[in-house]
């Protein structure tokens, strides 16, 4: 009997116990910085903080950089008036210096979807210089690199080299089309992918020296590995991990991972890759090879935090971040979630700055949390709620350790007395808690009912089915009487295919989009179900069994 109450306790508290990795970060501040998402990791110079937002935009909405103090107060904001979709080129901070073609202050960049690259000051958002690039369905989407004096900008059909000190253009080349790419630099040579499987070499100077047929795109910068490339190559349902040897120019294939491939990590000697099955460590000696593997969904960016901590954002409905330790073999270790209040998806790294993590995904929350250094007694404010919780946490477990020290002692009756009054207290304070949860499930208010988005003059077979409306500009074709789909995309391959309409689509990290209709693509494509515009990517988004799907330029 004392043993199995004992067992009772024990369980109790390894179930109501937080995570030793939870109280690592205590939230600090947040800010609302949508419509958009945060696809690409906040950056920060140790005063300041600075995001951007992407997204799909309509109205008066429109992608934005934001700069935020260490302590969350607003500082500025830049907006871009003129733009396209999909916002997604990582931010790049860099110090004040001078080189050969002159002299910079401190400089934020941003490559922006509709073709300019901009430096902008960083204590207030204004201008320094600006360039233009080529813009095919986007412009820029893919990550710069700092050499030296210069800023090289993968651009959506090349790679640009341009002076820091006043944007002067050194070399522009013309190569394929590119969706998220980016550039490292071995020896002299820049080394850039694109979404046509091919991996460009192109020198210093602006010579193309080399082109590399791969089975796939390239949407992160190689990773250089003494005279050898690490490549994580999009397939069309998978990847591929490669190793390009650049002396003997030899591609070798060393294994076949998920899809959607995510931005790549190294740490020393271990690089991390992940995808749409799971992260990867490869350590690479006189051969690159597979050291470990771990079960998740990461298809962004991954940082690492507090060392040797792989920090993931978990790309799925529940989301959350996943972080796992990295021992000096490659190996993963202490994996856990790392939980926030606005979980779901999610591509973009948190960054580190000094005790500071800051943190956002699709939600458009940016999130701040400060590290707790030591283990120290929080402040309970009588009046908060957060107090109060705590103050009943403290209780519970002042209650199941009397209730241990009673069972240890044989005063059974006593013990379970206690734990059942404990018990009983705890499930009435939690009743108010559950009834007004319960209400809000009930209570929830439907989405637009499909009657609100019927057209009279559609044919009443078409009643309790599946509609899709294509609002093409010379004309609008409706296809009904469907059936059977559960995604958005799966409805709309149908109804284009009895149409004799023609589809092109782009899988990016963030999932399938579709970028032209009948040839058309202007500023974009959007679908709304029965009236609400869509926020998911078409292969995921759920539809029900009766339903209109309007597709319409943005």
């Amino acid at each position: 009997m004392r043993r199995s109450l004992i067992f009772f306790v024990g369980l109790f508290l390894f179930f109501f116990t937080p995570y030793a990795s939870a109280a690592t970060w205590s939230p600090a501040w947040e800010q609302d910085v949508g419509p958009g998402y945060i696809t690409t990791s906040p950056v920060s110079d140790g005063e300041h903080v600075y995001v951007r937002t992407s997204g799909f935009w309509t109205g008066e909405e429109r992608p934005e950089v934001k700069a935020f103090t260490h302590e969350g107060v607003p500082k500025w904001t830049r907006v871009s008036p003129n733009t396209v979709q999909h916002d997604m080129s990582p931010l790049l901070l860099v110090e004040a210096g001078n080189g050969a073609c002159g002299q910079w202050p401190e400089l934020l960049l941003v490559g922006w979807a509709n073709g300019d690259f901009t430096a902008l000051h960083p204590s207030n958002g204004t201008l320094v210089w600006q360039v233009n690039t080529t813009v095919k369905a986007w412009g820029i989407t893919g990550a710069s690199m700092i050499d030296a004096d210069n800023v090289v900008v993968p651009t959506r059909d090349g790679l640009m080299q341009l002076c820091l000190a006043n944007g002067q253009i050194n070399f522009e080349v013309q190569l394929s089309y590119a969706w998220r790419n980016g550039v490292a630099k071995q020896g002299e040579t820049y080394w850039v992918g694109s979404e046509t499987g091919t991996l460009w070499g192109v020198h210093s100077n602006g010579t193309v020296t080399s082109s590399v047929n791969l089975s796939g795109a390239l949407r992160h910068a190689p990773l250089v590995v003494d005279h050898r490339l690490l490549l994580h190559v999009q397939e069309a349902a998978s990847s591929s991990l490669y190793v390009y040897n650049t002396t003997a120019a030899s591609l070798e294939r060393i294994a076949k991972l998920g899809g959607s491939p995510a931005v790549p990590l190294q740490l020393d000697q271990t690089f991390v890759f992940g995808d749409s099955q799971g992260l990867t460590t490869v350590r690479c000696g006189q051969q690159c090879l597979i050291v470990d593997s771990l079960p998740t969904w990461v298809n962004g960016e991954m940082a690492i935090v507090s060392g040797n901590q792989v920090f993931a954002p978990v790309n799925t409905l529940e989301g959350g971040w996943l972080t796992a330790q990295l021992n000096e073999t490659g190996e993963f270790a202490n994996v856990e979630q790392f939980r926030t209040p606005y979980d779901g998806y999610g591509t973009s790294a948190p960054i580190e700055s000094s005790s500071m993590l800051y943190l956002g995904n699709d939600a458009g929350v940016l999130m701040a949390f400060e590290r707790e250094e030591t283990m120290m007694q929080p402040e309970i404010e009588a009046s908060g709620l957060e107090g109060a919780a705590l103050l009943g946490v403290i209780g519970i477990a002042l209650v199941l350790a009397g209730s241990a020290a009673m069972a240890k002692r044989s005063r059974m009756n006593e013990a379970w007395g206690l734990l059942s009054f404990s018990a009983l207290v705890v499930a009435l304070l939690m009743l108010p808690d559950v009834s007004n949860a319960w209400n809000d499930l009930l209570t929830e208010p439907p989405s637009n009912p499909p009657e609100e988005e019927w057209d009279l003059s559609w044919p009443e077979a078409w009643m309790d089915t599946q509609v899709v409306v294509f609002e093409l500009p010379e004309e609008t074709v409706t296809v009904g009487g469907l059936e059977g789909h559960t995604t958005v995309w799966s409805l709309t391959q149908d109804a284009a295919s009895q149409s004799e309409i023609i589809l092109l689509t782009e899988d990016t990290s963030l999932g399938l989009y579709l970028l032209s209709i009948n040839g058309t693509s202007a500023s974009g494509w959007e679908y709304a179900i029965n009236g609400e515009r869509g926020n998911y990517a078409i292969d995921v988004a759920a539809i029900e069994s009766t339903l209109v799907l309007r597709w319409s330029l943005a």
